[in-house]
């Protein structure tokens, strides 16, 4: 059996930076600063999530190819790891826009709402990776 100490690592590193998504979601978004900052906390967990995701199912034996952040979610798919195909779709969306798009404000606001939407998502595959492995 592999040794999984890297997924144990990158599950911890999501957890926590997943906590400071949800605590920056608790803040009012009355201020620029807690809306652009929720977006970039946001992107380093979309991050997190698909390397984990990743590690987990190269840890199942699953090959990923290419090795990229759709096809390792499309495996998340096949082996019933993820569920509601159109959030993920557009979540990998988001996080490439994002980055794209930083300086437009109504961009990031209308993402701001985008982002409360999906973070539960993103929760429950969290939990499912942690019951399994940790």
């Amino acid at each position: 059996m592999p040794d999984n100490r890297k997924l144990l690592d990158s599950l911890s590193n999501l957890r926590k930076a997943a906590d400071k998504l949800n605590a920056a979601l608790a803040i009012p978004n009355d201020r620029e600063l807690v809306i652009e900052g929720t977006v970039q906390r946001f992107e380093v967990v979309v991050e997190l999530l698909w390397k984990t995701l990743r590690r987990a199912l190269k840890f199942e034996g699953v090959r990923i190819r290419p090795d990229t952040p759709r096809e390792t979610m499309k495996e998340g798919f096949a082996i019933g790891w993820l569920h509601n195909e159109p959030i993920w779709q557009d979540l990998l969306d988001k996080r490439n826009t994002t980055s794209h798009e930083y300086l437009d404000e109504q961009f990031i606001e209308d993402n701001y709402e985008d982002i409360k939407t999906v973070t539960p998502e993103i929760i429950k595959v969290l939990e499912l990776l942690e019951s399994r492995y940790l």
